[in-house]
């Protein structure tokens, strides 16, 4: 593994009033992976990267819809930098989702309509290179695998926004973000879990397993608050919050990070993760190493 590098907004322009989202490149020296690109101002960065370090093309993981983890992956294809995109692709499993409403009101072709106007961005991607993860669970390549979530709780979650008789939310965050894709990255012999906005459930029964973890939706309190207590017993983890707009979207501003190793592109510029970082020395930042 030669790096994984976590984007910040900091060398953009109106950094603190515009929501460029995540981007997280993973480089393990002979491939390019990256987990989601939310504003073109991160794929231009991504496209000079690619360049001086030699990738002609990327693997691509989309966590969510959300526009911020989005926007910038039309800019990476046309300009054909990707060879894949993983991601949910729910109109494969319309029949199970129908199945889990239990609405005779609803019929397939209801339920498929509904999947293309809520997850409108992922409908955009129609004719590019798109893998769904659980038709494809082999890893993307050594170092990176996909661990969540969970297959019946994501049927579950998109279920229950698609019916709306019980509201759109799940386990404290909308049902899009609840169900975000969950990513392990193996880093020399430790472990980097990546979780976009996902709820906590999602990765309750995991998260102890990792060495660094990517707090979910952008450091927000209440997620991370239970994944330290759910770590309260292993006192040198990383914790990376992938954050430029504080509280306005999740965000971190009102997190305690007193006792815990928690590394904020907010406030740090470009993190940059590899086998030294759990040697006990600092993370370095894109600041120190001039990105």
């Amino acid at each position: 593994m030669k790096e994984i590098l976590i984007l910040s907004s900091k060398s953009y322009e109106n950094s603190s009033t515009t929501n460029y989202g995540d981007c997280i490149l993973i480089n393990t020296g002979t491939e390019l992976v990256i987990y989601d690109c939310g504003h073109e101002a991160h794929a231009d960065f991504v496209i000079n990267y690619m360049s001086q370090n030699g990738f002609d093309k990327a693997k691509l993981i989309l966590s969510h819809n959300d526009s911020d983890h989005f926007d910038g992956i039309p800019k990476l294809l046309n300009e054909d930098k990707i060879s894949v995109i993983r991601t949910t692709l729910l109109l494969k499993y319309k029949d199970r989702i129908l199945e889990e409403i239990d609405d005779k009101r609803k019929s397939r072709n209801s339920v498929a309509q509904q999947i293309l106007d809520l997850y409108d961005n992922i409908a955009q991607l129609s004719g590019a290179p798109l893998e769904d993860i659980y038709e494809h669970p082999e890893d993307l390549c050594d170092e990176v695998s996909i661990v969540g979530p969970d297959f019946d709780y994501m049927i579950q979650t998109v279920a229950k926004r698609l019916d709306g008789r019980e509201g759109d939310t799940m386990d404290g965050e909308t049902a899009v973000n609840a169900t975000s894709i969950q990513v392990k990255v193996n880093v020399g012999s430790h472990t980097l879990l990546l979780c976009g906005d996902c709820s906590f459930p999602a990765i309750e029964n995991i998260v102890h397993d990792y060495n660094a973890v990517q707090l979910p939706h952008h450091g927000k309190c209440k997620q991370a608050e239970k994944i330290f207590e759910n770590k309260s017993d292993q006192a040198y983890s990383v914790y990376i919050v992938s954050d430029n707009t504080g509280n306005s979207n999740g965000g971190s501003d009102n997190l305690t990070t007193k006792g815990h190793r928690v590394y904020n592109t907010k406030k740090e510029g470009n993190i940059t993760i590899n086998n030294s970082t759990f040697s006990g020395s600092t993370i370095k930042t894109g600041r120190i190493l001039g990105i």
